[in-house]
């Protein structure tokens, strides 16, 4: 069998350009590139990049150094630079004399193939397609129906942000907010359904602002809405979702956690800082006080709800007042687990005119603090599984080696997203026919990030057949 070339995807970031890798691979196939994990191995190297911390982009240069060095066993290897970073420096790249063929943002993904040809034609050409597209001129990429036997996928329901956090780029980066149709997001998912997909991660930079620029007779299809459409679909198990933005976290969302069965009881969202006078500045628009109301409601409609958060210390005028009251927060709505960040500036927003003040041996200090306070809480949430059952929805194989370093394991989360390894004693046949399967599990041990389990039951299509280990 004749095959084409071959493209390898770095890909750095968020959930977002995960989905993006996805989409190029897609693309790319009607000029006969074919997906490698090796970038040795490829004719095209794309680095996705992204731009939401400083550190980030800085990978990605020393990344494409790297790659360029390939070139000396593949002098026609081409390199090209997609994602936020792309956007943000858009064609003065070039003139940095960095090794680049093509560059191209992330409305321009479909442009990919044209842009790729183009530069394969003419050696030493460059090209590129770094521009936000007018919402009546945006088509999003659907997603093909996966062939892997995936067992979860993501789909975007939309893209861009509306908001003006003064310490956040993706607005620039990404462009303003525009919604997928709604049937066109149920259809998606009901396609990934059919090819075996049995939990979708439905995306978006703020997803609960989904459906405020759809045309009139869309007016009403809110998130919320949204999320009740998806659940319709026969034979998805699970929905999951990210970004939330609190701005827009309205009752109908936090009542769709209990009334909807498929939406998983699980959700991030990002508090930033525990001040409200540093939430000011960051342009977040709610209060402290707001924000725990908010908790609040959403463990009122669904108490088993587990809860993450992003947090970003040392912004600029952050005081040791400011960093204990962030502190407070910790301790009042206790996470089940949370991401730190320390501030850096970004070209072009609001925060970056200002004096970034805070030493980084203080950012650094506070960070640490933050995951000394949050471990007590995760090892707490964890341990409290422990001689449990729950339902497991089986992705895989583990990756990790079981309790006695001899039983094989399956991979899978609970419905509040923790991993759990499961050791299976032979009582099923193939192991591996429970992929896609939600099976019960007997939780026996709580690790730093997951749990372990051994099997309970399994579904009744399970349960009969042959033994697959010796016992």
């Amino acid at each position: 069998m004749t095959h084409g070339r071959y493209v390898y995807v770095h890909t750095f970031g968020c959930q977002m350009n995960v989905y993006d890798t996805e989409r190029m691979f897609d693309a790319l196939k009607s000029v006969d590139y074919e997906p490698t994990d090796d970038p040795a191995y490829a004719d095209l190297i794309i680095l996705n990049t992204c731009s939401v911390r400083e550190k980030a982009e800085d990978k990605a240069f020393s990344m494409l150094g790297r790659y360029a060095a390939l070139r000396e066993n593949n002098p026609d290897l081409l390199l090209g630079l997609g994602g936020c970073m792309a956007t943000r420096i858009r064609e003065k790249v070039f003139k940095r004399g960095l090794p680049l063929d093509v560059v191209f943002g992330p409305d321009n993904i479909a442009e990919l193939p044209e842009l790729v040809a183009k530069a394969s034609a003419k050696k030493g050409s460059r090209t590129s397609s770094v521009k936000f597209l007018p919402r009546n001129d945006y088509d999003f990429p659907i997603a093909d129906a996966p062939t892997d036997g995936r067992v979860n996928s993501m789909v975007t329901v939309m893209k861009g942000c509306n908001k003006h956090c003064s310490f956040c780029i993706v607005p620039k980066t990404r462009g303003r907010e525009v919604s997928k149709p709604p049937q066109m997001v149920v259809d998606e998912v009901a396609t990934l359904v059919k090819a075996g997909v049995r939990e979708v991660m439905l995306l978006g930079q703020n997803v609960n602002s989904y459906g405020h620029d759809l045309r009139d007779d869309e007016v009403d299809v809110d998130f919320a809405e949204l999320l009740a459409r998806v659940n319709e679909v026969e034979g998805l198990r699970r929905i999951r979702f990210t970004t939330s933005h609190p701005w827009d976290a309205t009752e109908a969302l936090a009542k769709a956690f209990g009334s909807l069965d498929k939406v998983m009881p699980y959700l991030h969202l990002p508090l930033q800082s525990g001040s409200d006078r540093v939430l000011e500045d960051m342009r977040r628009g709610y209060t402290v006080e707001e924000y725990l109301k908010l908790i609040t409601r959403l463990r009122k409609y669904q108490p088993r709800i587990a809860l993450s958060t992003d947090i970003i210390v040392g912004f600029p005028g952050e005081t040791d007042e400011d960093f204990e009251k962030t502190i407070e927060v910790l301790h009042a709505v206790r996470y089940d687990s949370l991401f730190v960040f320390k501030y850096s500036p970004r070209p072009g927003t609001t925060a970056s005119r200002l004096e970034d003040d805070v030493s980084p041996e203080a950012k650094q200090k506070r960070l640490e603090r933050v995951l000394e306070v949050q471990n007590v809480y995760t090892n707490a949430s964890l341990a409290n599984f422990v001689g449990k059952e729950v339902d497991v929805l089986v992705e895989g194989p583990s990756q990790r080696p079981s309790s006695d370093g001899t039983m094989f394991q399956l991979m899978g989360r609970t419905d509040t997203n923790v991993i759990v390894n499961i050791d299976m004693d032979g009582s099923i046949g193939d192991p591996l026919s429970l992929i896609g399967e939600v099976v019960r599990a007997q939780i026996t041990r709580s690790r730093k990030h997951s749990l372990a389990a051994e099997l309970v039951s399994v579904p009744k299509t399970q349960q009969n057949q042959r033994p697959f280990f010796a016992v």
